[in-house]
């Protein structure tokens, strides 16, 4: 799987990930909690808030989405 960072529908950056956990608190915040696929299986945190002008999308090898997470 790769979570990309989309801006102005450009990908600004990818990652390798093994599996990704999202939580929305009451603020309509989204922590976005990810296992990177490298040597030591990192554990990487993004954010995502209304009014970001980015979102993040999760997909396959493929390219087909999983996950859209956006405010």
């Amino acid at each position: 799987m790769i979570l990309k960072k989309v801006e102005d529908n450009m990908v600004v950056s990818a990652a390798e990930i093994k599996s990704f956990h999202v939580e929305i608190d009451d603020n309509n915040i989204a922590t976005i909690t990810v296992i990177l696929d490298d040597l030591n299986n990192s554990e990487k945190i993004y954010g995502q808030a209304p009014g970001d002008h980015h979102l993040y999308q999760i997909v396959d090898n493929n390219n087909t989405v999983i996950r859209l997470i956006h405010q």
